[in-house]
């Protein structure tokens, strides 16, 4: 089925291990959305990368000139992402004690707040790490996403090694409750973006330009429906008491 395929996103040799988390190189994915909010800066930024996995985020955003400073749990994959960190913190973050204080342009959370077991402690935590201008990134995976709720329909909720089902997500989100989440945390959100179901992942072959009028209708109808359609949710997200510029 397409929804196990999505759970999996992508394809893997019998017998070896899951894929890790990798950078997305198509159109309108979280990663897309993320590079794409942090490129608007004039200047080179502090950057504290949360989750920052094999730093495949970190090794384009350090080619741009930004300082990075990333948080990453597993042994394995923070030797691979040390090298495009100034400083690379080994630790549970859940655990962390978030030593700076107003350092930061941007802190991202890019696929990480579902893992826990408390986001929006965490957020509230790290809100002291962030300059007087400063923004969290934030992206989520929508529970509520079309496939999910037809498979609910026939009496299935099987996790997966990757997607929206994640076996190591311990938190779901709605649009609803990721807004409900970041207002528990003192913070709201000054810019949202959805994101089309990975395709280009789960069919290979629709990951050519002949099919980028395709993936352009598929994304006009997620933004059309985003609370059905969309994949994940892509936040911009400041303090309560900032303006919107």
């Amino acid at each position: 089925m397409l929804y196990r395929a999505l759970s999996e996103s992508g394809v893997r040799e019998a017998g070896k291990p899951p894929p890790v988390y990798r950078l997305k190189e198509f159109k309108y994915n979280s990663h897309y959305w993320i590079l794409k909010f942090l490129s608007k800066a004039e200047k080179p930024l502090r950057i504290l990368d949360v989750g920052a996995a094999g730093g495949y985020l970190g090794q384009i955003l350090k080619q741009q000139g930004h300082h990075l400073v990333g948080i990453e749990s597993d042994p394995g994959l923070a030797a691979e992402a040390r090298a495009h960190y100034e400083y690379l913190h080994l630790v549970d973050v859940e655990r962390f004690d978030f030593p700076q204080r107003a350092e930061f342009d941007y802190i991202l959370f890019a696929d990480v707040l579902e893992h826990l077991r408390d986001p929006a402690e965490l957020l509230r935590r790290v809100l002291p790490c962030l300059n007087s201008s400063g923004e969290i990134i934030i992206s989520l995976p929508n529970v509520a996403n079309l496939f999910i709720r037809l498979n609910l329909m026939f009496g299935r909720f099987e996790y997966g090694e990757r997607g929206i089902l994640d076996k190591t997500h311990l938190r779901f989100f709605t649009l609803a409750t990721m807004r409900q989440m970041i207002h528990d945390a003192s913070c709201r959100i000054v810019e949202l973006k959805p994101t089309s179901v990975p395709l280009q992942l789960v069919i290979p072959w629709t990951d050519n330009r002949v099919f980028g009028p395709f993936h352009e209708v598929h994304f006009f109808a997620v933004r059309l429906w985003k609370t059905l359609l969309a994949y994940q949710f892509v936040a911009r997200v400041v303090r309560e008491r900032n303006e919107v510029s």
